[in-house]
């Protein structure tokens, strides 16, 4: 189907890469042609080169390319200062827009959602006020308090600024997974046999990558995750203005799934 005109584009892949292939084409060359061309160039390399241990690669990639449904008027964007979380300043260009959009707010924090085409997909902004930084925003982000969020907008009128912005991310994921229970799959104790019926397969790395673009007309984002296999050696009217740091995400509204999350802490 094609959205790129009026709604989207989403393309959700996934390929296994055995670096033992037989092709003469360099197997790195091979999954970053994959990776560029299933995200419109967006992430253009994901592997820099391949260990002579490593046997398969698990590669995942996402493009999401939305039009907003209410599009900022470029007339209206200003220079402004972006609050940064040192008090120090940044200018930023602030896009501006006012009208009917789901809203909810707390002595905490505010979200505001601003729908892409046919309102199927939506960005949610949330923005913490008082004395709530971002960082004590993002510990209470969890599963609970996000249902209990969503679950209470209600359409208000108001207007909302928020500032154009690029995001650029690369973080190997290995200790992080660790961390979360993971960590036998990245060691000598692993168990993929069932890939391998010899076993002697371990995770050597997991690597992520991603891009968002926001602007007046909408929003371009784009991901890609290696998984590196190897062999052992053995309400009413209100005024939503991002400003300063704050957490967008990328929603599918039917079944809640988050295609992008990130936090703003310098548009630049």
């Amino acid at each position: 189907m094609k959205f790129i005109k009026n709604i989207l584009i989403l393309m959700m892949l996934g390929i296994i890469f055995s670096s033992c292939d037989k092709n003469p084409t360099e197997p790195e060359n091979v999954i970053n042609s994959w990776v560029s061309n299933n995200t419109k160039k967006k992430i253009d390399k994901i592997i820099d080169q391949i260990n002579p241990m490593t046997v398969m690669f698990l590669i995942n990639a996402i493009y999401f390319k939305g039009t907003w449904t209410y599009q900022f008027e470029e007339e209206n964007t200003i220079e402004t200062p972006f609050y940064l979380p040192d008090n120090s300043e940044k200018m930023c260009q602030l896009m501006k827009i006012a009208g009917t959009f789901n809203y909810y707010s707390n002595d905490r924090m505010k979200a505001v959602d601003l729908p892409y085409g046919d309102k199927k997909f939506s960005m949610t902004v949330i923005l913490p006020q008082g004395d709530f930084g971002i960082d004590d925003l993002i510990t209470e982000l969890n599963q609970t308090n996000w249902n209990n969020w969503i679950g209470q907008f209600c359409e208000s009128e108001g207007e909302i600024f928020l500032p154009r912005f690029t995001l650029e991310y690369e973080k190997s994921l290995k200790e992080v997974l660790a961390q979360l229970g993971m960590g036998i799959a990245f060691s000598g104790q692993a168990d993929f046999t069932r890939i391998n019926k010899g076993g002697n397969l371990f995770i050597s790395e997991v690597k992520h990558k991603s891009f968002v673009e926001v602007n007046e007309e909408g929003t371009e984002a784009a991901a890609a995750t290696s998984v590196e296999i190897s062999r052992t050696s053995v309400g009413s009217g209100f005024v939503f203005r991002a400003d300063c740091p704050f957490v967008f995400a990328i929603r599918e509204k039917n079944s809640g799934s988050i295609l992008f999350i990130g936090k703003i802490v310098d548009p630049g």
